[in-house]
């Protein structure tokens, strides 16, 4: 091999080969995002660190690309903006922290819109940010699948606690924690069960109630569903006076919120509950742990829910790690607390 090839030559016609960042975070045995950040964001990282890396290139001969920085973000503006349900509801708080602490990482920040449950403002707001952020996040959607697909075809999108086909989504399969909180009921007695629903056009509040239907239909247990008109306290409070009418000796809530307003609204009535009632909620919020009696729950780790949906992004963003598919499969646990107890003779108004 010529010299002029192998970049040894020293003549006038020889040629070196430029020294890329991969070589100095080689050298320097840190990642390639932590290298480019010593340049181009060098407050994101320590002043250790910086100083380092930058021994490390001068040794090399780096010479930093002021024209194409790296990462690629010519194009990126570094925000990410979230478009979550109701804030009201906790879950979305510790989403949001799952998210939030994910992307700054990586130098991005997030930008959070509470949409109210309003299906026509929540594609308002999207459609408005779309142009001026790197990626949006759907947290249980309420817009139609077409909609968040047409998103998508104009910015990075990630659906979180829903399926669209076509869009990377994230979502809990709580079909085992469910068959396992009925089974339990099952076993002190309950042979019919009421579903309190969440609010209209809510993916999960379906697949919940699916997943209940197929396993009370595997082990012989009744199921009936109540609408419910809102998925916070208020929605379990108002759900009491048709409960009554035909009531069951356990409920399983769409939320926990929901369950905590059903159980504090049966105590107001004169019901106590897990006496008169058992109650089993979903998410496994601090509140319900909290609450008395302890409520029951089918639980859902929704920090790491939100760091399954940043680390997509990040992927398909920087190219950084391995894509983890269409669909993202998160677990679910059901964890018994003082709210369920052996089945009484049948609930009287």
């Amino acid at each position: 091999m010529k010299d002029s090839e192998n970049g040894q030559g020293s003549g006038r016609g020889a040629h070196v080969p430029r020294v890329r960042l991969k070589d100095v975070a080689e050298a320097a045995g840190l990642s390639l995002t932590t290298v480019s950040r010593a340049f181009s964001r060098p407050g994101r990282v320590s002043e250790h660190t910086v100083r380092y890396v930058h021994e490390v290139a001068n040794r090399l001969g780096y010479i930093p690309d002021q024209i194409a920085p790296v990462e690629d973000r010519r194009t990126l503006h570094s925000v990410i903006a979230v478009l979550v349900a109701n804030l009201d509801n906790p879950v979305f708080v510790d989403m949001i922290h799952g998210l939030d602490r994910r992307f700054a990482e990586y130098g991005f920040v997030t930008s959070v819109v509470d949409f109210q449950e309003d299906p026509v403002r929540e594609m308002e707001v999207a459609e408005r940010l779309a142009p001026f952020v790197d990626a949006l996040i759907f947290a249980s959607p309420r817009t139609s699948s077409t909609s968040i697909r047409k998103i998508a075809q104009v910015v990075p999108t990630v659906a979180v606690d829903r399926v669209v086909r076509g869009v990377p989504s994230v979502v809990v399969d709580d079909r085992a924690a469910t068959a396992d909180a009925m089974e339990q009921l099952l076993r002190l007695g309950h042979g019919k069960v009421t579903y309190l629903s969440g609010p209209e056009g809510s993916w999960q509040d379906g697949y919940r109630w699916n997943s209940m239907h197929l396993a009370g239909r595997r082990i012989g247990m009744t199921m009936r569903r109540l609408p419910g008109e809102s998925f916070v306290r208020d929605g379990g409070r108002m759900a009491v006076d048709e409960f009554l009418r035909t009531p069951t000796t356990a409920l399983i809530a769409y939320d926990d919120l929901m369950a905590i307003g059903f159980m504090e609204e049966m105590r107001a009535r004169g019901y106590a509950v897990p006496e008169r009632c058992s109650v089993v909620g979903f998410d496994g919020i601090v509140q319900g742990a909290e609450c008395a009696p302890a409520l029951s729950t089918i639980a859902i780790d929704y920090h790491k829910l939100g760091e399954a949906a940043a680390n997509h992004l990040i992927t398909r963003l920087l190219h950084v790690g391995e894509s983890a598919g269409p669909i993202v499969h998160m677990p679910a646990e059901f964890i018994p607390r003082a709210s369920i107890a052996p089945a009484p003779p049948i609930l009287k108004p």
